[in-house]
């Protein structure tokens, strides 16, 4: 028996360009959860990119905000802002979607952020011969 994966991570949406950016020497991959960090960059999304509040800094709270709909690849020493196309609200394959902390793919409370933000999960069945 030979399983054959053909789905698609998107199904039906909009897309959008922004900017997002890589740390050195890094890639992000195509449907990896983006967010903004406390320097309010489009970032990999993680809830680690939340910060507590202090005596001089206010709390921040992330949460997911776009799918990286292509790759971009980072081959320099210092982090870089690429111009990409993202996946702005929609049907989307939730076992293709990727979270940088794994983790998260589990929380309850991100995987209601997505949906409110205006994404369908969807389960999607690979074909076998």
């Amino acid at each position: 028996m030979t399983t054959i994966n053909s789905s698609k991570i998107f199904y039906d949406g909009v897309f959008a360009d922004v900017t997002v950016t890589v740390a050195a020497n890094t890639t992000l991959d195509e449907g990896l959860i983006l967010g903004r960090n406390k320097d309010d960059e489009l970032v990999g999304f993680t809830t680690d990119n939340n910060v507590a509040a202090t005596e001089s800094t206010a709390a921040f709270t992330t949460e997911p905000i776009y799918i990286l709909a292509e790759t971009l690849k980072n081959t320099t020493s210092s982090k870089a802002t690429f111009k990409a196309r993202v996946f702005d609200g929609g049907v989307v394959n939730q076992d293709k979607i990727i979270f940088l902390k794994a983790a998260d793919k589990a929380n309850v409370k991100v995987l209601d952020q997505l949906h409110l933000n205006g994404y369908t999960l969807v389960p999607v069945q690979e074909l076998t011969e």
